[in-house]
């Protein structure tokens, strides 16, 4: 588990904004054929602790300029409504948060976010969808 730091924070709030912009208007997976999956994710073979947030992202492993589809991870369980299909590149964004700090900058409140992806994860995973598919499960 690792400290995220303010422009990893920042760029990860970016992509996110970014694909949910995409989501909202109706695009994912570049406007080409779309399934919806579904599915658990654990951390070597555990369940997410409950205090645990995030996402999980579908991209198109060979069109990075397509707007990926987002799904919130809640209680363990993903679903996306419209992955792409083909082989995809699978992100994950987990991770707790600590106490309300403030910080002696700006005076703002925060929290610190606890990456609890696996190093080995950061770069997500390849995986083929072929079509809907309401068991994709995914053990980091």
């Amino acid at each position: 588990m690792s400290k995220v730091s303010n422009g990893v924070a920042s760029r990860a709030l970016t992509l996110l904004l970014t694909a949910a912009v995409g989501l909202a208007v109706g695009c994912g997976g570049g406007g080409g054929k779309t399934a919806k999956v579904a599915g658990q994710v654990t951390i070597g073979g555990k369940p997410l602790p409950a205090d645990a947030q995030g996402t999980v992202s579908f991209a198109k492993a060979d069109d990075i300029e397509a707007t990926p589809a987002v799904a919130p991870i809640q209680n363990g369980r993903y679903e996306a409504a419209n992955a792409p299909t083909g082989t995809v590149q699978v992100v994950f964004d987990i991770y707790t948060e600590g106490p309300p700090k403030v910080s002696q900058r700006t005076g703002e409140e925060y929290r610190e976010r606890t990456s609890l992806v696996p190093a080995q994860q950061a770069a997500g995973q390849q995986v083929t969808i072929d079509g809907d598919n309401e068991s994709l499960d995914f053990n980091l």
